[in-house]
């Protein structure tokens, strides 16, 4: 994930303050994986040393001021180069789903296990996956009573399919560990 990307891509849209860029575009998006304090203040006065994006201090009553951040020129065009350039794209790293994925790993190994103790761990698992995809069925769900831009639908539609074929996946593998002698 490049938080300069999220936070340039972030600002495409609009004008936008520091809280405002954690908590609705980076958090909503990204949910557990978005972009905490200590990565979005340094970021954003580096985009600003850079030129990328420009600060405006708007004063408020009774309120501490807001630092509106806006995407500069320089910032766009850095931007649509980024998002033009191919590089990274490509899921050159075959076997990623089974790396970066520890359940995956064990499973390998499950039947190291008591098959009660194998069974309870991939049932967490579907519950941990089923919670996840109605999570996620509702998020988007709000995101079309927002109207929010149809291509961040589309891949949270994405992410949802994926959490619905890991379960079709756990479904079969229960069924599989169920087979075994005690």
């Amino acid at each position: 994930m490049s938080v300069k990307y999220i936070i340039l891509g972030g600002l495409m849209f609009s004008c936008s303050h520091g809280y405002e860029i954690k908590s609705q575009m980076t958090q909503k998006m990204f949910g557990e994986f978005g972009i905490n304090d200590g990565q979005l203040y340094p970021t954003l006065k580096k985009l600003e040393a850079d030129g990328l994006v420009v600060k405006t201090v708007k004063h408020q009553e009774g309120a501490p001021s807001r630092h509106v951040y806006s995407i500069t020129d320089r910032g766009r065009a850095d931007f649509l180069q980024w998002l033009e350039n191919a590089e990274g794209e490509d899921r050159s790293f075959r076997y990623d789903f089974f790396r970066k994925d520890l359940f995956c790993i064990k499973s390998n190994f499950l039947r190291f296990l008591p098959k009660k103790k194998a069974v309870e761990k991939i049932q967490h698992q579907i519950e941990e996956v089923t919670n996840t995809i109605a999570d996620l069925k509702t998020a988007r769900s709000h995101m079309i009573e927002r109207k929010v831009d149809p291509l961040h639908i589309k891949v949270w539609e994405y992410g949802i399919m994926n959490y619905e074929t890991r379960l079709e996946w756990l479904n079969g593998f229960l069924k599989e560990v169920q087979k075994w002698r005690k």
